[in-house]
């Protein structure tokens, strides 16, 4: 099974999302930090996953209103696993028969509320109304729970006794009342005993259904995950991917969702990116700040989004599955261990290159050599895509390198600021966000060995640097 880097997650922006996803129950939350991966030949899997979002999200389009109320029913369980990792002869404390019962009694309620619901294939919520019995035998499904004369026949004896003496004890004195009290002592063991005798009958009990109570424990979090993907969903407008059994990656419109919220509150907004992947290697090259990277990883978070059962963000998507989505830039921890920036991604790459072999993979590197002299970088950039093209991969690759894409797949510039107009600098504004205004990150295919844009000057112009020195860089470029 495929475990999402930390780092991973991190670069992409998926801990962005994640942190927006916002399940109710502790089931949902721990299925959440460790999601499902679906890999080639579990389309099927993974088709049954993305239809019970849809059919979630669809209902909650009707304005149906018993999704608050299973969310709130799913914020009512605790994580009782641990009271059944004990041996079966430990018997349960009354805080965890308290436990346990709360968890069958809204497991009772979430199954009912559930009902409701339009059917989800392959998400079935049962109650265990025989253990909830056995644990409830008043039958008045109130939470609080003490061992009662229900449970042992001898209790209601023994606590009718004591009650009794406590009676007497009321008005008793000297020696009367000290054999009154030695009584009571003599009886409260006697209770003691009888209730950890039905604690274990309980327990006992409880224990036999272990099974039964870790698959509720997984249908309520696999319910609450689903639920949660449905919010996230409609919250964010994101679209159900389609599957291909070929090759190619193809978005419409896609957008990163962390760098779209940081730009909304800077008061811009977010250039979506549409883009086909094949087979090998697809090249993006364009201006320093033309969004190269925000392109690449919009389509690796997306990536990570569909094979981990999530809606995309974008207008459309379609892709295959692939048996691990890989993101190589600067590794922070690497460079922080003593690793140079380029020997950090040769690492990288060479540890994915092995690891995945044979298999079919797709990568993303952004702006792959640039840490080593650039007549190295160019040629070592150019070499890769060349052997990436020999592979069973999908590729992307950005660069400012000349010649990278001469054996590309595909090539794709970013449309930059060739139609840059002076006219449109305003008074006053900062020159970061001049450049974000001004630039064009829409991506335009280009053929193959086209040359990379120049577009460092103007970059430079918008950041306001010195004029004199901007002179004598274009006297020199």
């Amino acid at each position: 099974m495929v475990k999402l880097d930390q780092q991973l997650k991190e670069d992409t922006g998926y801990l962005w999302v994640m942190a927006r996803l916002e399940p109710a129950s502790p089931f949902g939350r721990a299925l959440a930090r460790t999601p499902r991966w679906y890999g080639p030949g579990e389309e099927g899997a993974l088709e049954a996953e993305l239809g019970r979002v849809d059919a979630l999200l669809a209902w909650m389009e009707q304005g149906a209103p018993a999704v608050e109320n299973v969310v709130h029913l799913l914020s009512e369980f605790h994580d009782i696993k641990n009271s059944f990792q004990r041996p079966s002869n430990s018997p349960m404390d009354e805080v965890e028969l308290f436990e346990v019962k709360h968890f069958l009694l809204y497991l009772e309620r979430l199954a009912e509320e559930y009902g409701r619901f339009p059917r989800l294939e392959g998400l079935e919520l049962r109650p265990m109304t025989g253990l909830l019995d056995l644990l409830d035998p008043s039958g008045r499904r109130l939470p609080p729970f003490s061992v009662e004369n229900a449970f042992d026949p001898a209790l209601e004896r023994i606590r009718a006794d004591k009650l009794q003496v406590e009676r007497e004890l009321r008005s008793a004195e000297g020696e009367a009342r000290e054999a009154l009290l030695a009584r009571r002592r003599e009886m409260v063991l006697e209770e003691d005993k009888a209730e950890l005798a039905a604690r274990r009958r309980l327990t006992a009990a409880l224990l036999r259904e272990k099974a039964g109570f870790f698959a509720a424990m997984d249908a309520i979090g696999r319910l609450d995950l689903t639920l949660a993907k449905a919010r996230l969903a409609r919250r964010f407008g994101c679209v159900r991917p389609r599957l291909s059994a070929v090759p190619e990656v193809e978005a419409f419109d896609m957008v990163h969702p962390e760098v779209a919220d940081h730009l909304k509150e800077r008061g811009g907004a977010f250039t979506p990116v549409s883009i086909t992947l094949e087979k090998g290697t697809t090249v993006i090259t364009g201006a320093n700040m033309g969004g190269k990277s925000v392109s690449l990883k919009s389509v690796t978070l997306n990536l990570l989004l569909l094979q981990t059962g999530f809606f995309v963000f974008a207008r459309e998507m379609t892709a295959p599955l692939f048996d691990s989505v890989s993101l190589i830039c600067t590794d922070r921890q690497s460079v922080e261990q003593g690793l140079s920036s380029f020997g950090a991604e040769v690492a990288a790459l060479g540890d994915l290159l092995r690891r995945e072999k044979g298999k079919f993979f797709f990568v993303a590197l952004d702006e792959f050599a640039r840490g080593t002299n650039p007549r190295e970088g160019a040629a070592l950039a150019r070499a890769l895509v060349e052997y990436l093209g020999g592979l069973n991969c999908v590729a992307m690759m950005t660069t400012h390198y000349d010649g990278v894409s001469d054996a590309a797949r595909r090539h794709y510039q970013v449309a930059g600021l060739a139609a840059l107009d002076t006219a449109a600098f305003r008074a006053g504004e900062a020159p970061l966000d001049r450049l974000s205004r001004l630039m064009d990150y829409r991506l335009i295919a280009a053929p193959p060995g086209a040359p990379c844009p120049r577009d460092a000057l103007r970059v430079c112009r918008l950041l306001d640097l010195d004029e004199e020195w901007m002179k004598i860089f274009e006297e020199n470029s």
